[in-house]
């Protein structure tokens, strides 16, 4: 977007630590590596050896008068040998003693000993409701209760389905056996691990936490490897809710190219031309437990080159990153999770393709991006990101070959099978459907480098509302469930606001859409001629005067869409079914702000883009209240973050976290993860 606003002054800010909430430690002692021979954890109980019989007395010297009597001699005596304690629940390999604790509801931890050092398990406050006793084991690589070369998850239906093929390159980490003592952990409860792991793995590396369940390896959780060989878990989602019944849980680094979705707890933001200094403002917002910080804290990854950034992409683990700026660069960055901030000294320009790079969206495995730079040009594919040296190797046709559309706006699928592309003006309104498909590394369309996707433009969906603004995401969202699904908002040729689901991704799309009841006095900013709203039914929502809808969100459980204009956030339900229905009112709070108050229908621009936290709990808005910069750090922009709790049944409440001086961008770009 190429917009000028007034600067702010730069100051560092402090980053929080992610960690995971009811967490699992381990101490490193000795050679690192991937051991992974069976070992007698100390405490447990070795066999002890069958003693010799005890004989009976000797024969008595006979006398001379009675004939001696024989004492019988009785029958041997074994000593009982000692049984390892049992275990709750099969829970631990046979011969392994486990540790056992009480632990209250203010909480607690115990440990046992590893192959090498130590795993911790630790509870918070709350996590149970009266004192139970927990139990914790060590189980090696031996002892696995199921072959580490397969793992599948339970799909939205029930179904099991393979995340990675037999012979995949899983690595095992370590392996635990958990009781509770016949407790249930509540809901609220998080758990984490830490342990030791190989050299070879890097910090920032992300793991994933498994059960056993009938036979098979099912995820539940994510950890995040730290310095000095240690992991620790991250907070949980309401995909993987981490360890929170019994059972054998394992802890293993995937093949590179997971598409596992990590919750740090944290918003990533690019300046958009909203402060002096370029780059990207990095929030914290949740601790270690996922609980919201009432002040979150902030830091600022400069790109000085950098003006006008206009989209951010990062992958699912959140390792990889990369951000395109007006003037058509593309710059790649790493170690968000390790709060490192590492910019890639390589970059890339698509100024070929179009005047003004607006949107970017990035593949699970990192080394492949998407970016527009408008203009009516096509779809650029980046490759050869992870080994420093990216490139141009393929194109993807920009609209119908007939009539070419101007893209602004990408989103991708979390599975990184889906990609949607639209834009505001120029060309035919509507939205492209790209199918991606993994494929064997080959060249491109460019002939330059190479690329392990295929990228098929399945068709150009016409009868689907147009984008208020421009860039970034373009209000649009796919289901993290469901990538078959998919919500977008804007306006139809009379300016009637509308949102539509898509359904059918990406081979067989079908749109329906919701429109929205305007009074008939009500003025427009466009008048284009088109049918009166008041005539259009059906009529599922009211929106007042002027409306502009800015941004889409799903909820992580694919339940609910939340949408953000300029009057505030309305909430429906019906993603999963194909019927959107609004859930209450229209959430537009009164804030306090530096100088007053700040409100969605008076003082603010509105917040142009909205994000979700993984696990469910809080929704995140950054809108524009215009404020001042007095000089006092840190002040990077004239936004305010704000952290929205969502409950149960989509509600939004009042929020819980507040950071004023944010970056607040033009359009719908904002990451959280």
């Amino acid at each position: 977007m190429r917009r000028l606003l007034k600067a702010s002054s730069l100051r560092a800010g402090a980053l929080a630590l992610f960690a995971g909430a009811a967490f699992l430690t381990a101490c490193s002692g000795g050679n690192q590596g991937t051991p992974i021979a069976p070992v007698h954890i100390p405490g447990s109980a070795a066999p002890t050896a069958t003693p010799s019989p005890t004989h009976g007395s000797p024969t008595p010297v006979p006398s001379a008068t009675p004939k001696p009597t024989a004492s019988p001699t009785p029958k041997p005596t074994a000593s009982p040998t000692p049984k390892p304690t049992a275990s709750p629940n099969g829970v631990c390999p046979a011969g392994v003693t486990p540790v056992t604790a009480p632990i209250g509801a203010a909480g607690g931890s115990l440990t046992t000993a590893a192959a090498i050092g130590t795993i911790t398990e630790s509870f918070s406050s709350g996590t149970f409701a009266a004192t139970t006793t927990v139990t914790l084991c060590y189980i090696s690589k031996a002892n696995l209760p199921a072959p580490l070369l397969r793992f599948v998850h339970v799909d939205r239906g029930g179904k099991q389905v393979p995340d990675f093929t037999a012979g995949a390159g899983n690595t095992y980490i370590a392996a635990f056996g958990t009781d509770f003592g016949g407790a249930t952990a509540t809901a609220a409860a998080a758990e984490s691990a830490t342990g030791v792991v190989p050299t070879s793995i890097a910090s920032g590396t992300v793991l994933n936490i498994a059960i056993n369940e009938n036979g098979t390896w099912v995820d539940v959780g994510t950890a995040l490897v730290g310095a000095n060989g240690t992991y620790a878990s991250t907070i949980p989602t309401v995909a993987l809710p981490g360890v929170v019944k019994p059972g054998k849980y394992l802890v293993y680094k995937p093949p590179s190219g997971s598409t596992t979705q990590v919750n740090l707890g944290f918003a990533l933001i690019a300046d958009d031309s909203t402060a002096d200094t370029h780059g990207l403002q990095f929030v914290q917002i949740e601790d270690p437990k996922g609980n919201a910080l009432p002040t979150p804290t902030t830091t600022y990854f400069p790109i000085s080159a950098a003006d006008d950034l206009d989209g951010e992409a990062l992958t699912p683990d959140a390792k990889y990153g990369a951000t395109v700026d007006g003037g058509n660069n593309v710059y790649f960055f790493s170690g968000i999770p390790q709060h490192k901030f590492t910019l890639s000294s390589a970059t890339a320009n698509v100024a070929n393709y179009g005047a003004d790079g607006d949107s970017i969206a990035a593949l699970p495995n990192g080394d492949e991006d998407v970016v527009t730079a408008d203009d009516g040009g096509p779809l650029v594919i980046i490759s050869g990101i992870l080994s420093g040296n990216p490139v141009i190797a393929d194109l993807i046709p920009n609209g119908t070959t007939s009539n070419p559309n101007y893209r602004d706006g990408l989103v991708i699928s979390v599975d990184g099978t889906v990609l949607l592309s639209r834009g505001q003006f120029g060309g035919t309104p509507g939205i492209d459907v790209i199918k991606i498909t993994p494929s064997a590394p080959h060249k491109g369309s460019t002939g330059v480098g190479t690329i392990s996707h295929d990228y098929q433009v399945v068709t150009t969906l016409t009868n689907v509302p147009t984008p208020f603004f421009e860039d970034g995401h373009d209000a649009m969202a796919i289901s993290p469930t469901d990538s078959s699904r998919a919500v977008v908002a804007g306006y139809t040729g009379a300016d009637v606001a509308e949102v539509a689901v898509i359904t059918g991704l990406p081979n067989n799309p079908k749109v329906s859409t919701l429109k929205f009841h305007i009074k008939p006095t009500a003025g427009r900013r466009f008048q284009l001629g088109a049918e009166p709203s008041y005539k259009r039914k059906p009529y599922a929502a009211t929106f007042p005067a002027n409306t502009e809808i800015t941004a889409v969100e799903i909820s992580p459980n694919g339940k609910y869409a939340y949408l953000n204009t300029n009057a505030g956030i309305y909430t429906f339900s019906g993603v999963d079914t194909g019927t959107l229905a609004q859930v209450g009112s229209v959430y537009s709070p009164t804030i306090t702000v530096p100088g007053g108050t700040c409100t969605w229908a008076t003082t603010f621009e509105g917040s142009a883009s909205l994000g979700i936290l993984p696990d469910g709990k809080y929704l995140i808005a950054d809108p524009n209240c215009e404020l001042g910069f007095s000089g006092t750090a840190p002040q990077y922009g004239p936004g305010v973050l704000l952290t929205i709790p969502i409950g149960s049944n989509g509600a939004l409440g009042a929020p819980v976290g507040q950071l004023n001086y944010v970056v607040s961008p033009f359009n719908d770009q904002i990451i959280v993860h």
